[in-house]
């Protein structure tokens, strides 16, 4: 918006403004009455009469996805993809005529855009400050050259929330698998960690009595009606994460005390992937997992202290199973340090039907699960490293495997997507959800 000049010498006025939601023209009058002789220096609040200031800019380098400017507001906004490092740009300025720089001196100028710094111009003998509106776009999620395809008929979701059906095939087998994509850079997106320390409910269970997400998967492992990995929701630990695995080796049963997966995010709103134990009521997390070993002597129960590197982790939801599978954009096999070896039942390097939650450097979390045990025919379901390696195709940096097996089941508006191996949902007594 630009100002006109009245007659006389100080006063500015706004055009009229047409309401047309009250179907009212309304008038306003902006007056400021300038009086050169007293004032000293001029406001720099207001644009020179005739005078468009800065006429253009353009972001040299890093290039910008988009740029505006505001003469009335005295704003540069610029718009660059997410993760772009502003701390030195290059930016070029045009200036309408007979403007002239101020600070910086030269029209094309290095800016450390996180020092939130300013341009100033002379124009019509005024000075005017700018200053800069920096904002980061998400780029969209879309895993249709890795073979996947957009699945329409589950019914509507909302517009941050997709859901994907995998290739027929991969690493030679054939695949029926889904992933749930949602944005969570949407400020309505939300996920949660369902169910408590105790109690079976099938997904179906959870769908209706926990407000009718739009997206739910099963959790974590149980056993006899029993969690046996960390629960964190709203900040409260429903159950610690200190599981205690038993094996027998030789004829003699010992306990180990394994550092095992957990998945969540804390108040900075960023999910991570840690190997995690609950000890004197604190959870922390560890650069490595304590590297445990069926046939070897247990290793000591973790502390703060043990394994080495501990730091506390206080996070706003999460979910506890394992193993980790990708953490900073690398797979990792951790699965025997983890105690998900064959005693365990997980199968790591066998084909089963799969479930598991990861998220992108763009904040896109995806839950992942797939068919299995030839319940359709011919249809084996993957390892651990097939739905790792899938997962890092489809861009994640941080995941874990769930409980998998006849538990494997992810809802979408309620309807199943893959076929459970048990004939039948299996009640569960932890799931994840989408809202």
């Amino acid at each position: 918006m630009i100002l006109r000049k009245l007659r006389g010498a100080g006063e500015y006025y706004l055009p009229l403004l047409h309401d047309s939601a009250l179907g009212k023209i309304s008038l306003v009058v902006l007056l400021c009455t300038l009086v050169a002789a007293s004032c000293g220096e001029k406001d720099d609040t207001l644009l020179p009469n005739e005078s468009t200031g800065i006429e253009s800019a353009e972001s040299l380098s890093p290039e910008a996805e988009s740029v505006a400017i505001d003469n009335f507001a005295h704003t540069i906004t610029l718009e660059y993809a997410k993760g772009t490092d502003v701390s030195n740009v290059q930016i070029k300025l045009t200036l309408g005529e007979g403007v002239t720089m101020i600070e910086p001196v030269e029209s094309t100028a290095f800016y450390n855009l996180t020092a939130n710094p300013v341009v100033k111009i002379k124009s019509g003998g005024q000075t005017i400050t700018y200053h800069f509106v920096i904002s980061f776009l998400t780029p969209g999620f879309d895993p249709s050259s890795k073979g996947w395809t957009a699945v329409t008929t589950l019914g509507t979701l909302p517009e941050y929330i997709s859901v994907f059906r995998s290739p027929a095939t991969y690493a030679g087998k054939n695949v029926i698998a889904y992933i749930a994509v949602a944005d969570m850079n949407n400020s309505n997106a939300r996920f949660s960690v369902l169910g408590e320390k105790t109690g079976y409910k099938t997904p179906t269970e959870f769908y209706n009595t926990s407000s009718a997400p739009a997206i739910v998967m099963n959790g974590g492992y149980f056993w006899d009606g029993s969690a046996l990995g960390l629960i964190i929701r709203n900040s409260v630990t429903i159950r610690d994460g200190n599981p205690m695995v038993w094996r027998t080796v030789d004829g003699v049963t010992k306990t180990y005390y394994p550092t095992q997966a957990a998945f969540g995010y804390g108040t900075d709103k960023v999910f991570h992937a840690n190997w995690v134990y609950t000890s004197s009521g604190i959870t922390y997390s560890y650069p490595a997992p304590a590297p445990n070993k069926t046939g070897s002597d247990p290793l000591p129960v973790p502390t703060s202290s043990y394994p080495s590197g501990a730091t506390q982790w206080s996070p706003v939801m999460a979910i506890g199973a394992g193993p980790l599978l990708i953490k900073g954009g690398v797979y990792y096999n951790t699965w025997e340090a983890e105690m998900f070896d064959a005693s365990s039942g997980v199968g790591p390097t066998s084909n089963n039907p799969r479930s598991a939650v990861g998220v992108t450097s763009e904040g896109f979390l995806i839950f992942f699960v797939c068919e299995g045990r030839n319940k359709t025919p011919d249809t084996p379901g993957l390892t651990l490293q097939n739905v790792a390696d899938m997962m890092l195709e489809l861009g994640c940096c941080e995941a874990i495997n769930l409980d998998g097996g006849g538990s494997s089941c992810m809802l979408v508006n309620g309807t199943e997507t893959i076929k459970p191996s048990d004939g039948q949902q299996r009640s569960v007594v932890t799931a994840v959800a989408i809202y």
